[in-house]
């Protein structure tokens, strides 16, 4: 118990504090936009491509995508 108030303190502190750095907003700002782009991004093409093929009826009629083994395996 004395251990999660001491903690819950020193949150409250650091977050009251105000930041040395005259440029932290903008720094914090930039990693956010950075981490959510490196997020979000990989997952635009295909969700494009999805919403053309859907568009145009291709969607319905395209194959399932079978598994295909590596060919270093061998049996």
């Amino acid at each position: 118990m004395t251990l999660t108030l001491h903690l819950s303190h020193q949150i409250r502190r650091y977050s009251q504090r105000v930041p040395q750095d005259p440029k932290y907003r903008l720094k914090a700002y930039a990693v956010m936009g950075y981490c959510v782009a490196a997020f979000t991004l990989p997952f635009v093409p295909p969700l494009l491509e999805t919403r053309r093929s859907r568009a145009d009826g291709s969607y319905l009629t395209k194959k399932p995508l079978a598994f295909c083994p590596s060919p270093l395996i061998r049996k």
